[in-house]
């Protein structure tokens, strides 16, 4: 059948910051290189939403800051599940690469000339570099203008990658469909870089962009690609609930939790961190915190909305006003109708970041040749708990890399690829895509979403157990075989948000499985995976990482 043929060096399927970041260092290289973002590249994915904290080991705010302590930080708060060649590779190249975005015009807050550093939760020193409470949105506009300027980068917008062929010597060809009106694209490319980061929408509460459906995860398992620590899934301990805070995102209320007197209260009033760990502002990892808080609200302590107050009231009006003045924080809560001097927030525990992703090196390769990754999509950098701050700096490390080895491997690669794959998959996607649309009635994909949200936040989030898993793994079966026989979209191909809903569909019942599988057989409690049945931590066992891969139509 007919569909557009886009022949590359190499192929990037993400259009975030480590997508970003993978596109320009591979054009050092590589003469072509096709950059494909299921959005508006620039304004869409999860780096754009990102609020305050980039983490590097300049030393500003305090010389005895150094790459190696940010090591150990990051070793300690995962709680050693971490690879430590890629954390030590993160660690020493983050401030290079900040220093990168600087010279591509990012703007960061400055104090006597040099990066303003600001503390951050399970970190040991002050090392995190910001932009005013916009730090996500500068760097990927910074990031999105140099790529737009780097020569041999093709961008590739609202287009959706949905299958992968990848052959031992190469070229290898990836499909996707340009979703504004159904047209199908056939890349064929020497080397492909998959930075389309976690998937965090498989949950009712999360934090992140609703395209954040796990994609380049789910197509790389299919292609055969290792995955690792996909049980460890943060949630986000202080989202807002109420009242809204338009403009400043679901995570604003870090920088109340993270400054001086800052009080986590439950609807009877008890100050239930500072009973459990005192001094718990910058000690409390995003797990603990997340576990205590889901704690208060499921023994009925939590307020009238589902979560607890997160409260500086009781602080002098002047001691605020200082506290909050990085980013002019109290005057903006103040233009939108908030004065946090007189009433508290309150805030809920919401999925927010995949620890697990595929199995990497340190040159961003997964088992498969010529498939690289990098980003929220690989495992390894971040262990069982990510620190706040890593994400953003560890993306621009690992997307740098990726792309920088996947152009060099394109420079080798001589094979020839098989196009009656191609012919055979695009007829076989174009007569699924039609049998949903004619399909009168059954499951629209937007009600499946909703069910995989529901049984995920149910049966494996905060608080997890053995029992409710297995059971949450036979309503997610059902729910696939609904999907098979019964899922029905609307008819048209202009700007049929539903085929992409559909589409996505596909790829949460998929990671929704794998995380389901990987929790059940981590048979203890470390770091962003509770159990209530195995609730301590188990180093002589469980000290290691649980490694999956397709084994047919099966998992192993």
């Amino acid at each position: 059948m007919n569909a557009e043929i886009i022949d590359c060096d190499v192929l990037v399927i993400g259009g975030g910051g480590a997508g970003a970041m993978a596109a320009i260092w591979a054009a050092k290289e590589a003469k072509q290189v096709a950059l494909v973002e299921k959005g508006v590249f620039g304004k869409a994915g999860c780096t754009v939403m990102g609020a305050f904290s980039m983490c590097a080991a300049f030393g500003y705010a305090d010389p005895a800051d150094t790459p190696r302590k940010h090591f150990e930080d990051t070793i300690r708060g995962g709680k050693f599940m971490n690879r430590q060649d890629l954390v030590d590779l993160y660690t020493r190249e983050a401030p290079d690469r900040v220093r990168e975005l600087v010279s591509y015009g990012a703007h960061f807050d400055l104090e006597n000339g040099r990066l303003h550093q600001a503390m951050m939760e399970g970190h040991s020193l002050p090392r995190a570099c910001h932009y005013d409470r916009r730090t996500g949105p500068m760097i990927m506009g910074t990031l999105a203008r140099q790529v737009r300027k780097t020569q041999g980068v093709r961008v590739f917008e609202e287009v959706v990658i949905i299958d992968l062929k990848m052959n031992p010597t190469g070229p290898h060809f990836a499909i996707g469909i340009r979703w504004a009106d159904t047209k199908f694209i056939v890349f064929q490319t020497k080397a492909i870089v998959v930075t389309t980061g976690g998937g965090a929408q498989v949950y009712k509460n999360n934090t992140t962009s609703l395209d954040n459906t796990g994609d380049g995860i789910c197509l790389m398992f299919e292609a055969g690609v290792e995955l690792s620590d996909m049980e460890f899934v943060q949630f986000y301990p202080t989202t807002v609930c109420s009242p809204k805070l338009p403009g400043l995102g679901p995570t604003a209320t870090a920088f109340l939790r993270l400054r001086t007197g800052a009080r986590l209260y439950n609807a009877r009033g008890e100050d239930f961190m500072d009973q459990e760990m005192p001094g718990w502002r910058f000690q409390a990892t995003r797990d603990r915190l997340s576990q205590a808080i889901y704690r208060e609200i499921a023994e009925g302590r939590g307020t009238l909305n589902g979560g607890v107050y997160l409260d500086i009231t009781h602080l002098p009006l002047e001691t605020i006003r200082k506290e909050y003045e990085i980013g002019n924080y109290y005057k903006k809560l103040l233009s939108i109708g908030v004065d946090i001097s007189r009433r508290p927030i309150e805030t809920k525990v919401s999925a927010h970041f995949f620890m697990g992703g595929a199995r990497v090196n340190e040159r961003g390769e997964t088992n498969i040749p010529g498939l690289f990754a990098g980003g929220e999509a690989v495992s390894g950098y971040h262990g069982a708990n990510r620190l706040g701050g890593n994400a953003l700096s560890e993306i621009l490390v690992s997307g740098s890399r990726a792309g920088q080895y996947a152009a060099i491997w394109a420079g080798s690669c001589k094979g020839h690829g098989d196009e009656r794959w191609a012919d055979a998959r695009l007829n076989a996607w174009d007569g699924k895509i039609r049998g949903w649309q004619e399909r009168r009635s059954g499951l629209r994909p937007i009600e499946g979403k909703r069910k995989i949200q529901e049984l995920m936040w149910e049966y494996v989030g905060v608080v997890r157990d053995g029992s409710k898993m297995e059971k949450g793994l036979g309503l997610l079966a059902e729910l696939a075989e609904e999907t098979k026989t019964c899922l029905a979209v609307t008819a048209g191909k202009k700007f049929n948000r539903e085929i992409l809903d559909a589409l996505e569909l596909g790829h949460m019942i998929r990671l929704a499985t794998i995380i389901l599988r990987s929790a059940l057989l981590r048979r203890e409690s470390r770091g962003a995976h509770y159990r209530i049945d195995f609730p301590f931590p188990d180093n002589r066992e469980w000290l290691a990482n649980i490694v999956l891969q397709k084994s047919g139509e099966d998992i192993r």
